[in-house]
């Protein structure tokens, strides 16, 4: 079966984003990221898993403002009028997948901080800084092609998809 241009992009931008998010974690390991302050219960832990989490809901923040911006300043205030730009589908879409992603982060972050001794929850600062990096890479992306935006997808939900089946799996085994 012989792939077609886009789904080269895709493929290209997947595997670019497992092998980053993976050197990234690898990397934070190696470089000593001090752990979190004491918490030694799980509602310090939870507390410090939002405080982090709280940086990843900027993301969409960020979306919300721009299209905010663009309906304003571009006079598309009718929010109920199709919207005339390329643009502004693009803002909208990536509010809804951010959206989508930040659901699942939560999720998985606060399940991960209620089982995880305090030492582990350094992780949690670590796949923030790729969500919010992959946010970026998937609007910066969309906004080019369609395809393009693979690479910051992927960057955001691996990370974010390996740590609820972890979660899952430390759950089910209890």
């Amino acid at each position: 079966m012989a792939l077609s241009t886009d789904q080269r992009v895709v493929l290209a931008g997947m595997a670019g984003a497992a092998g980053t998010a993976l050197a990234v974690v690898w990397a934070s390991g190696a470089l000593g990221i001090p752990a979190p302050p004491e918490a030694p219960t799980a509602g310090d832990r939870l507390a410090f898993a939002l405080r982090c989490d709280l940086f990843a809901a900027l993301a969409l923040f960020a979306g919300i403002a721009a299209v905010a911006r663009y309906r304003f300043f571009e006079n598309e205030i009718d929010g109920t009028l199709a919207p005339r730009a390329h643009r502004l589908d693009v803002h909208r879409a990536y509010i809804q997948n951010t959206l989508e992603q930040l659901a699942l982060l939560l999720v998985a972050h606060l399940a991960f901080a209620a089982s995880q001794p305090a030492e582990r929850l350094r992780l949690l600062p670590v796949l923030v800084g790729l969500f919010l990096l992959g946010r970026a890479a998937f609007w910066l992306g969309y906004l080019h092609s369609a395809p393009a935006r693979a690479f910051g997808f992927a960057l955001t939900f691996y990370p974010t998809a390996v740590l609820l089946v972890y979660d899952a799996l430390r759950i089910g085994s209890r």
